[in-house]
């Protein structure tokens, strides 16, 4: 049986081949997983040569850092349309966040196991690393953010924006590793409501700001 060829290269930048060259890697990863992605799989999408991988990128670590960023983009993309849809209260602002972040499309087998395996990988790679913490210092700065209107509306409860922050980031970490197990939609919705009744909880029994200035006064 004759070898399929390849169609006829259109010519790119570098920038679009780039690209390119990312798409089909975040396709193999999701296909083969990261260990197994070399670039004579990216290879055989037939636009893409082992030519176009060498010129466009130092080494196969390179490809798998810039794939993550692209994994990352999507996630946050997503975010930023559901939020652009609408004025919504900061504390619906705060439901579609989070709901964002555990939409059906991230959670299904193909796109779990990109997350999973560049976690991985940024285990054995300084790189990977640094792009993955950029990804969680967004998911953070954006979540505080509108912690801190809500807190605005309610003129108190700022102090607690840090433990919030880390106690949501702990629950949504945990909760797409549970659905990797379980598959339990029941549990992603009871995490996603556990998340706005401790931040309820928490804001409605911090201090106001003037009962704590009055705390002051009389201290």
């Amino acid at each position: 049986m004759a070898a399929m060829r390849k169609s006829p290269r259109t010519y790119l930048t570098s920038e679009e081949r780039r690209a390119e060259i990312i798409e089909a890697a975040f396709k193999c990863v999701k296909e083969v997983g990261y260990a197994k992605l070399t670039a004579r799989k990216i290879a055989e999408n037939p636009n893409i040569s082992l030519g176009h991988i060498t010129y466009n990128f130092k080494d196969m670590n390179e490809v798998l850092v810039e794939t993550y960023r692209y994994t990352s983009k999507l996630l946050v993309a997503a975010v930023s349309d559901q939020r652009a849809k609408g004025f919504n209260s900061p504390h619906e602002q705060l439901k579609i966040f989070l709901g964002t972040f555990l939409n059906p499309n991230f959670l299904k087998r193909d796109f779990l196991r990109v997350r999973i395996d560049l976690w991985s990988a940024a285990l054995a790679s300084e790189d990977i690393m640094r792009t993955e913490i950029s990804l969680y210092e967004h998911f953070r700065n954006e979540l505080s953010e509108i912690l801190r209107q809500i807190a605005d509306e309610r003129t108190k409860g700022h102090e607690s924006i840090p433990f919030l922050v880390d106690s949501i980031t702990a629950t949504m970490d945990g909760l797409w590793l549970d659905w990797v197990r379980r598959k339990n939609i029941e549990a992603i919705e009871n995490g996603l409501r556990a998340c706005l009744l401790l931040v309820n909880c928490v804001l409605d029994t911090a201090p106001s700001k003037a009962a704590q200035g009055d705390a002051l006064e009389s201290g």
